[in-house]
């Protein structure tokens, strides 16, 4: 079965975003939330939902996204990226040089 190219690109959005949230050591409850309801409203399949659940629950990782994925479509990411780490109203030296790296990954140039 071949998954949709907008279901591939948001299960590797999903891996980067729970990278992110993992940056500073720390799953807060806000950013899991978020991390679910953006799996919902992309309408994931079922399974990949069930597999972030269980990431969540036992605080495991998912693998390494796919990064050429990524690179088509990178003001999403970066957008989709800035809303994680603003969902627990404290934005983590560790999550600024985790989206400084992500730009760099993404071919973009730094911030300025």
């Amino acid at each position: 079965m071949t998954i949709p190219i907008d279901d591939a690109f948001h299960i590797e959005l999903l891996k980067l975003l729970l990278h992110v949230a993992w940056s500073d050591d720390d799953l807060d409850p806000s950013e899991a939330r978020a991390l679910l309801g953006a799996a919902r409203q992309w309408n994931l399949p079922p399974v990949e939902l069930q597999r972030l659940e269980r990431c969540l629950e036992k605080g495991e990782r998912l693998p390494a996204p796919n990064l050429g994925l990524l690179r088509q479509r990178p003001d999403d990411v970066l957008s989709t990226v800035r809303t994680l780490i603003g969902c627990d109203a404290r934005i983590q030296r560790s999550e600024e040089e985790m989206l400084a790296e992500i730009r760099e990954l993404l071919g973009l140039p730094p911030a300025g």
